[in-house]
């Protein structure tokens, strides 16, 4: 598994709460019809404040899915897709990031690796 996370602007002239539930509903309508081998799509409001609106957290089966779903924004569907995102999100301000070390830390458990390069954990 690959995870990725996205600090999201929003376009101007959005109020926060109106925002968030287009947000919720692109990723309800289209992200999961277009991106269905997107295992987890969590997206958090930030309280105000914040130079970020919120998070987007995705988790693909792997690099190469990924990879696939980048090239095709390419294509005509993706170019329509990225042009509803647009509509509402600030997308060329909008950083993602691939997680390349995760580990969960608790009492129980210790360090838990959930995600690392072959040479860790």
């Amino acid at each position: 598994m690959i995870t990725t996370i996205t600090f999201v602007k929003m376009q101007p002239g959005y109020e926060r709460e109106a925002f968030y539930g287009r947000w919720c509903e692109h990723t309800r309508d289209l992200d999961l019809r277009d991106h269905p081998e997107i295992s987890l799509n969590r997206l958090t409001l930030f309280e105000e404040d914040s130079e970020f609106v919120g998070m987007a957290e995705n988790h693909w089966p792997d690099r190469e899915a990924l990879d696939a779903a980048i090239g095709w924004y390419g294509t005509p569907e993706g170019q329509a897709h990225q042009k509803d995102l647009e509509s509402f999100m600030d997308t060329a301000n909008s950083p993602t990031m691939v997680v390349s070390h995760e580990v969960e830390v608790s009492r129980e458990k210790g360090i838990e690796w959930k995600a690392c390069p072959a040479s860790a954990g």
